[in-house]
């Protein structure tokens, strides 16, 4: 077999794999650390932050990232000082609204989530708000050139300042809290965006040129995809919004522990997201529609070879993997890990579907599955919780994630004619096809030595 059928895959994934695994890492540390650290009810309201925080990036990177990229890849050169200048502007306008409507409503929010300490927390996240702004367009710049590299340095900086400013203080003896927290999270980003800059110059046209038509044209094709992550984003976190308001933020700690060990497994979908979608985009250009079928069969097919092994681990032994993660406090969660980890498998399907739709033209689409999808798991979530208690909120979501899996798959077979036998066979020949292509990269290596 030959080494090409995956050298785009491995080439591109590699930084991108370890950034998005350096991010979930350095996660993982931070609940290693800080649930030996924080009270439940602290913890549970820290967890509601990194669920904000996320939510905002994901509003300001869906409204223009898969746009910049689109229209980098397939516009003349000429015309990228425009595009690059309109992406500015969206993304500075998003962001100065979104702080608005924080210092807005973060309050009564915080009232209705039982979560007191919540407001005072994203007052003090507010600077580092602002410095995502050139933080999000270094790293949208670098991911339309597929170079990832910069992107991996960036993350790292920026996460492992928030951790490493964490651990000093623990060894230095100075006692953490929820301030303190956020504070280190500020200073990550702007280390982050120092690093960034540096690996995005060269990318840069060095001139600001404002046209309108792009600025609308970035924002017509973004909205459907903005409107579709914002839909997502309400998706997979209605589920601790609900416990919050219903139960506590105790018990959303409990519940964002088995959530954090849940995206270890998620990690290969996030990598292949960003690589898929640019050449997926590519392939739609040049009309080739069974090309796009054949990826996202492939990366779907690779996501869960790859999430296979681990789920399996750690549906068998939960309460190992909990005493490991958060200590002995957190073993009660078992059985929402163990569910967390079933409707896992959902997501690579899922995933790979709203970066199909978005990448062949039909961000309407996937906008309007995502949005009956999140107002039907709203309802599910808070009845199943009502009912059952935190464990409801667990089984509410995975019934939300199976109707959502059904109504896609019918979608994609109507559109690009994908297979489930397709995929499940990329799966089981990912393991032999890998290991063939490792084996001639050191065979390789061994000649030229």
């Amino acid at each position: 077999m030959s080494d090409q059928k995956y050298t785009y895959w491995l080439r591109s994934g590699f930084y991108s794999g370890l950034q998005k695994a350096a991010v979930l890492l350095f996660g993982v540390g931070s609940v290693l650390v800080l649930t030996r650290t924080l009270s439940k009810p602290d913890m549970g309201t820290w967890n509601l932050f990194l669920v904000y925080s996320a939510i905002i990036e994901v509003i300001r990177h869906s409204l223009i990232k898969n746009a910049v990229i689109k229209y980098l890849n397939s516009s003349d050169k000429q015309e990228h000082a425009f595009i690059h200048t309109a992406a500015l502007t969206l993304n500075s306008i998003t962001t100065m609204t979104i702080l608005l409507l924080i210092v807005a409503f973060i309050g009564p929010v915080s009232h209705l989530l039982q979560a007191p300490g919540l407001a005072p927390v994203m007052y003090y996240f507010l600077p580092g708000l602002l410095l995502l702004i050139p933080f999000s367009h270094f790293e949208w710049v670098q991911n339309a050139n597929a170079d990832f590299k910069g992107i991996f340095w960036a993350y790292l900086t920026r996460q492992g300042i928030s951790f490493g400013l964490i651990v000093v203080s623990l060894l230095a003896g100075i006692h953490i809290t929820l301030t303190k927290l956020v504070l280190f999270f500020d200073a990550g980003i702007l280390c982050g965006v120092l690093v960034s800059a540096l690996f995005a110059r060269k990318f840069l046209t060095g001139t600001l040129r404002v046209n309108m038509d792009w600025v609308k044209k970035l924002w017509h094709f973004g909205k459907y995809v903005f409107g579709t992550n914002i839909s997502a984003s309400v998706f997979r976190n209605t589920d601790q919004f609900v416990i919050s308001s219903y139960l506590s933020t105790a018990s959303v700690a409990l519940y964002g522990v088995c959530l954090r060990i849940s995206n270890l497994v998620d990690v290969p979908s996030q990598v292949l997201a960003d690589i898929l979608f640019p050449k997926s985009a590519q392939m739609m250009e040049a009309g080739n529609m069974e090309k796009v079928k054949f990826y996202y069969e492939k990366a779907v097919g690779a996501i869960l070879a790859i999430a296979l092994p681990v789920s399996i681990f750690i549906l068998l032994l939960p309460k190992i993997v909990l005493h490991i993660i958060a200590g002995s406090s957190y073993e009660e969660a078992a059985p929402i890990l163990q569910i967390t980890i079933l409707y896992g498998f959902f997501l690579p399907f899922i995933k790979q579907f709203g970066t199909i739709m978005d990448s062949i033209g039909l961000p309407k689409t996937n906008f309007a599955v995502n949005t009956i999808i999140a107002i039907c798991n709203i309802f599910i979530c808070w009845s199943f919780t009502r009912y059952f208690g935190l464990m409801g909120a667990a089984y509410g979501t995975m019934t939300s994630y199976a109707i959502c899996f059904v109504i896609t798959q019918i979608i994609l077979y109507r559109k690009i004619g994908s297979s489930l036998f397709n995929t499940f066979k990329h799966m089981i020949l990912f393991y032999p096809d890998i290991i063939a292509v490792l084996q001639q990269k050191i065979l390789l290596k061994w000649k030229v030595r």
